[in-house]
């Protein structure tokens, strides 16, 4: 997961419930299927800021001699969209490589 800087700094709930949910983040960050970044705002504007949140869904093989392909999934106010067109599914891994190549590193903090 590559989180926008700006949602750890926006205050939502008051300051005990900002530090239960980055003291959640940090729980979760250290299950080792699980890696959380952060996209700096120092970044500057970013093509993530058009596409808004969303999931890339690869499925394993499984029993199946052919993968299902890989599916974007997005939430709106008003629904779900799957995206499985190669166009689509092409545009979001774009977005996703920029994003991954400008988030910092994983670094374990304890304490």
């Amino acid at each position: 997961m590559v989180l926008s800087e700006a949602v750890l700094l926006r205050v939502v709930g008051g300051a005990v419930a900002m530090a239960e949910q980055l003291r959640h983040l940090v729980e979760a960050s250290r299950l080792p299927h699980v890696s959380i970044r952060v996209a700096p705002l120092a970044a500057g504007p970013h093509d993530v800021a058009i596409a808004g949140s969303f999931v890339l869904l690869d499925f394993p093989l499984g029993i199946r001699v052919d993968p299902e392909p890989p599916v974007v999934y997005r939430e709106s106010l008003t629904g779900t969209l799957y995206l499985d067109r190669p166009a689509e599914l092409a545009a979001y891994e774009k977005v996703w490589a920029s994003l991954d190549a400008l988030a910092l590193g994983e670094e374990v903090h304890h304490g």
